[in-house]
């Protein structure tokens, strides 16, 4: 295309300004270029049929338009020869696709503005909003040449829609040339398509096949993905159902499989072990379903005991807990206790402070168990020490697991009233080793038991061993000192008290009663309770020494006035 021509095609074009040639007006004289607004400004409905020919810089071949021409006539491109034929009444064709154009604004104009747009009582308020948006349709597309819908024709006069038309340029002003340009584009590549055989229309605006509740863009193919990855996923999900309802004869099976490869198990209550409840239908109860899920996730039933001797049981947990000692011991040597102004809860005593991190972490593992079912496989490893298939880590993890209310509330009570006293006097780089230490002592002491003595299907899990641990070091710290409980009134106190020691002795001896005694009050694991008196009542001698020592080393260096002016 040369300068000269795109120069005058351009010149003529009105922009986004509105033309001032009426539709109905009959071109006077032609211009030297073609001008996309000369397209805009034919009739509606009618064409000249005198054609000249021009050569289409567009690569459209030689087209015609009305005028006089000595040249031969040639027939007009596609998108005028359909307005070539004058029709006074178009007929409607049959199954004609209504056209519902362009809305002008979000709500209809009323009857006062379609009468001054188009004249009093020219038109209905329905009709005139009709006539406005498709004309504001065409205008986008760049079909005003085409015959408007029949209903429309048959209704107004030309005049009525070309007031309409004139309204839309000066109200709603837009470059129809650019969208005529768009559509002879268009269409020149839709008949390159058709010649290749490759035509598949992909919009709604013209002739094309509409989409989804007639949507004139046509079929999204988004919307069909989408469509086919939901019909995939509601197909897997009802394959995955009738698995998961199949399921349960394969879940009795591999428990009778588990039950006959390990003996151990066999000497266990048969209708306890061989057990494998109805599963829900997640379409019916995806709640339950959903809880039946994570608890066979967490039950392991492939697992082969017969292998497992009684020191692959136990050398792994003593691995584990001399190491957790050795932690133990290097904190109580280079813990600092923090200034008051680096504490994190500077307005709570180290005491509390100490006491409640523990049992805040206790109430955590404990909601895990209760409220959160995709924990439990991690629990069942760590958090709960089972003999017959025992996880080292579990001697330390089942310190701080509770799964009933009653066995939680029991032990933080008696934490917190033992444990916030003897921190006090013992501080927290003493106290947390010491309530560590006495708790894995206590898993390993029951893991070893249990293990010995072939109760392999006791589990047990608690922070009793650690509180043993704490009660036994205070009863020991005092041991000379009258103790009583606190729950008494005080005339009481003075009656019924006894010497730390004397009332360590008499729990001990309590609890190894209860070990061996055939009738037991509660289901409480005694030998985590005496590993945890053992360990405490160690800890506490050796501390007791060492203070004595210390105290006689200073009172040594005071020399006697010191020592004089000290007592």
């Amino acid at each position: 295309m040369s300068n000269v021509f795109s120069i005058g095609w351009r010149i003529p074009c009105p922009g986004l300004r509105a033309s001032s040639t009426s539709l109905l007006s009959a071109p006077v004289s032609f211009r030297p270029a073609v001008s996309p607004s000369y397209f805009r400004e034919l009739p509606i409905r009618r064409l000249y049929s005198t054609p000249r020919k021009l050569i289409s810089p567009l690569g459209l071949g030689n087209l015609t338009f009305p005028g006089p021409s000595s040249n031969s006539i040639r027939p007009p491109p596609s998108f005028l020869t359909r307005s070539v034929k004058k029709k006074s009444t178009p007929s409607p064709r049959p199954n004609e696709p209504i056209e519902h154009g362009v809305p002008i604004s979000s709500k209809p104009l009323s009857a006062a503005e379609i009468n001054k747009i188009f004249g009093p009582n020219k038109v209905s308020p329905a009709l005139g909003n009709r006539i406005l948006s498709v004309l504001q349709g065409r205008r986008i597309n760049g079909t005003l040449d085409l015959d408007l819908p029949s209903d429309i024709t048959r209704s107004a006069r030309p005049f009525v829609i070309d007031a309409g038309l004139q309204w839309l340029r000066k109200n709603r002003p837009m470059d129809e040339d650019a969208a005529i340009l768009a559509r002879i584009e268009r269409e020149e590549a839709e008949e390159e398509e058709k010649l290749k055989g490759l035509y598949k229309p992909q919009s709604g605006h013209y002739e094309a096949e509409l989409g989804r509740s007639n949507d004139p863009w046509g079929k999204s193919v988004l919307q069909e993905y989408r469509e086919q990855n939901e019909a995939r996923l509601l197909a897997e999900q009802e394959q995955k159902r009738k698995e998961w309802l199949e399921g349960e004869a394969k879940d009795y099976e591999n428990i009778t499989k588990a039950l006959k490869r390990n003996t151990e198990l066999q000497k266990f209550e048969e209708s306890a072990v061989v057990e494998a409840r109805p599963r829900a239908d997640p379409s019916e109860r995806p709640l339950l379903a959903w809880i039946q899920k994570h608890h066979l996730r967490a039950t392991n039933n492939d697992i082969d005991t017969s292998n497992l001797t009684t020191a692959r049981r136990i050398l792994p947990a003593l691995g584990v807990t001399l190491f957790a000692l050795g932690l133990c011991y290097v904190f109580a040597e280079t813990y600092d206790p923090p200034s008051h102004k680096d504490r994190m809860w500077k307005d709570i005593p180290p005491a509390a402070a100490t006491v409640l991190a523990i049992i805040g972490l206790n109430l955590s593992v404990f909601t895990l168990w209760k409220f959160w079912p995709p924990a439990w496989r991690m629990l069942n490893k760590y958090f709960i020490s089972v003999p017959i298939y025992p996880h080292a880590l579990s001697v330390v993890g089942s310190v701080f697991s509770h799964q009933q209310v009653k066995h939680l509330a029991t032990n933080m009570v008696i934490l917190w009233f033992i444990g916030t006293r003897l921190h006090d006097e013992i501080g927290r780089g003493n106290f947390l080793p010491l309530f560590m230490a006495s708790g894995v002592i206590g898993s390993f002491t029951s893991l070893t038991a249990h293990v010995l003595t072939k109760q392999l299907t006791v589990t047990s899990l608690g922070a009793s061993g650690a509180i043993a641990g704490l009660v036994a070091a205070w009863c020991m710290l005092h041991s000379n000192d009258k103790l009583t409980p606190w729950f008494l009134p005080r005339e009481w106190q003075e009656t019924i008290s006894a010497r730390g020691s004397v009332f360590l002795t008499g729990i001990v001896l309590f609890e190894a009663i209860s070990l061996f005694t055939p009738f037991r009050v509660a289901a409480l694991d005694h030998w985590a309770h005496l590993g945890g008196y053992l360990t405490g009542a160690v800890w506490a001698s050796y501390y007791k020494a060492n203070r004595d020592r210390e105290r006689k080393k200073r009172r040594e260096e005071l020399g006697v006035l010191g020592r004089l002016f000290s007592d």
